[in-house]
């Protein structure tokens, strides 16, 4: 919507300038010991403050945008002389016109003249170019935060849009397994998939869900990968803390478990799990210990997906608020990650 003469921000920026003008006057009565009451020099004055209201205007409004930003300094130098000179031959017009008497009577005055007009014509253009650059400065600066705040919004969405696929892929071939050997889990498994699912289409559409979600969420998945596994197999979740009244981005904290289960040995030899997720004031940590036969572990082609999806995401909503540890310890796979969570 365009911005009309009527509109407080306008009303008040034109405010804003005509009291700057009126304490521009104020202040050369001041500090040149003028008279107030002399109607003719009040008229010079206030002749020679329009001049240098124009030279303003035009400087910020034409010479800068249409020369000096398009680098065309040879010629805004030159406009900027010639209008100087313009505002000095004026100037000295309007004093000897109106101050005939004293500007005949004294051979120093015409002098005096034009080296004010000059001064005063710098000071106005070095003002009006210092306010112009600034104003475009923010102006920039606002421009660059709000595409920064759009491409991010972007990519979040682009991240999180990767996850339902990548999710829903994953656990359909847990179902398909239980199918293959027509296990009587498999209708269990298919019921905790669609309860899954729901918290995926619905739950995880938000900004920020209860971390107690995000929690029962994990647990779920958990249960549906155990139907997989033979008895024996050791799988540990703990969580420590108040997870009621913290919140957390949705489907944060998933791709970390499922990558465990995935390229883990939980489902080939005597291996196990550990996940431990601990809450301390606003900060959280949560831990993932898989173990892994580096002999038998064959790379996944899809392999990567979660992990370099999460850690994007996380560069995005935990900016330096963050730390993500991930490393090798004698055969076990460990991930660490540590947020500082918002108080809202």
């Amino acid at each position: 919507m365009a911005t009309t003469l009527h509109s407080p921000y306008t009303l008040r920026l034109v405010l804003m300038h005509v009291g700057a003008w009126i304490l521009f006057v104020l202040l050369l009565f001041v500090l040149l010991g003028m008279p107030i009451d002399d109607p003719n020099l009040t008229l010079r004055t206030l002749l020679s403050t329009v001049l240098l209201v124009i030279l303003f205007y035009s400087n910020t409004s034409f010479l800068i945008p249409r020369l000096l930003a398009k680098k065309k300094v040879i010629p805004y130098i030159l406009t900027i002389c010639g209008a100087v000179a313009l505002v000095v031959f004026t100037t000295l017009w309007i004093q000897k016109t109106l101050n005939w008497e004293f500007y005949r009577n004294h051979n120093w005055y015409p002098g005096y003249v034009i080296s004010r007009a000059i001064l005063h014509s710098l000071l106005i253009l070095t003002v009006s170019g210092g306010l112009k650059m600034t104003k475009e400065w923010f102006r920039n600066e606002r421009l660059k935060n709000e595409m920064e705040k759009e491409k991010m919004v972007s990519e979040l969405a682009m991240l999180k849009s990767q996850i339902n696929p990548h999710f829903l892929f994953n656990n359909l071939n847990n179902i398909y397994s239980l199918a293959i050997k027509k296990s009587e889990d498999a209708p269990k498994g298919i019921v905790m998939l669609s309860e899954m699912m729901r918290y995926v289409l619905y739950d995880s559409t938000a900004d920020k869900i209860s971390l107690s979600k995000e929690v029962e969420h994990l647990q779920n998945y958990i249960d549906l990968q155990k139907l997989r596994l033979k008895q024996g197999k050791e799988i540990t979740f703990k969580t420590e803390g108040d997870i009621e009244i913290r919140k957390i981005e949705p489907m944060l904290l998933e791709p970390f478990v499922e990558n465990a289960f995935k390229h883990g040995d939980i489902f080939r030899q005597e291996g196990n799990i550990f996940i431990q997720l601990t809450v301390r004031g606003n900060e959280l940590e949560f831990v993932v210990k898989n173990t892994f036969s580096k002999n038998g572990h064959v790379k996944d082609k899809h392999s990567g997906i979660g992990l370099n999806n999460i850690s994007k995401r996380l560069d995005l909503l935990y900016p330096n608020r963050h730390e993500l540890r991930i490393s090798e310890e004698n055969n076990t796979f460990i991930v660490d990650l540590k947020l500082s969570l918002s108080d809202d």
